[in-house]
């Protein structure tokens, strides 16, 4: 895993995409660039207006730049939806093992036979499945195919983003009449898996709250999918310190911590 970097950088913009969502774009050249899909960075209020870091996914990194999307759910990330263009904010990052941190993954054979990814994204676990969708895309090509199926509770948002990247791409809301499917995102893979729209897929990636992951876990292992999961947990430091995010495992009962050795663990290898 790469160095993590901790310094002061310098807010570009943030701005507010959907009810209580906010899109935070950051100056962070160092960070950006060791940055890999499914991985997160702490964001430490200024003047230390919280004990803790937010442990944030990365939604996208450039060359020189990080793309953080978060729910302002509480006193620190509303404190966070407050940013604007100018403000230096203090990070450490990148952190965690991110989707693929493990042996014979898609990106490390560019000349294999063609791969098949579904991306299971739910609610702000959306944003870091689109930065694993276009790093799988810069470094495969035309040999992966990418089928996106995304859930939201209301508005729908980064539609247009996963257009870019993906080959197909279905949204379902709850509650909005102009989502392709009205429900969560279990039943719109339920119907596309009944209307037989997808060939089984050599991989899935999954990013979202708890109970989504765990549905997710079980329509995979029912159909034999290989899932990578990410779990978003509380963290207390974030780099494995406190161990305030361990999570049990079925090696024995084992617990993982989240923040080192995860935030992606193979979904078949978690008790939900």
């Amino acid at each position: 895993m790469k160095k993590a970097f901790r310094g002061k950088y310098h807010v570009r913009a943030c701005e507010n995409i959907a009810p209580e969502v906010f899109e935070l774009r950051i100056d962070a050249p160092e960070i950006a660039t060791a940055s890999s899909a499914g991985q997160f960075v702490n964001v430490y209020l200024p003047g230390g207006a919280m004990l803790l870091p937010r442990p944030i996914s990365i939604a996208d990194a450039g060359e020189d730049s990080l793309v953080l999307v978060f729910a302002a759910v509480g006193a620190g990330t509303e404190i966070m939806s407050g940013f604007k263009g100018g403000d230096r904010i203090e990070l450490m990052g990148p952190l965690g093992k991110g989707f693929f941190v493990y042996p014979g993954n898609p990106l490390s054979a560019k000349d294999a036979e063609p791969v098949k990814v579904l991306i299971i994204g739910g609610g702000t676990g959306v944003p870091p499945l689109y930065f694993a969708a276009r790093e799988l895309k810069r470094e495969k090509g035309e040999a992966v195919k990418l089928t996106a199926c995304l859930g939201f509770a209301g508005q729908t948002w980064y539609k247009d983003d996963f257009g870019r990247v993906c080959d197909e791409v279905y949204i379902g809301s709850e509650t909005e009449d102009r989502a392709d499917f009205k429900g969560n995102v279990i039943e719109l893979l339920d119907t596309l898996d009944s209307g037989g729209a997808n060939e089984k897929p050599d991989l899935a990636l999954t990013c979202g709250p708890r109970p989504m992951l765990s549905a997710a876990a079980k329509w995979c292992g029912a159909r034999g999918i290989p899932l990578r999961a990410s779990l978003e947990e509380r963290m207390g430091c974030g780099y494995g310190a406190c161990a305030g995010c361990a999570v049990t495992t079925r090696a024995g009962t084992i617990k993982k911590k989240v923040c080192t050795e995860g935030p992606v663990f193979w979904a078949d290898e978690v008790v939900w």
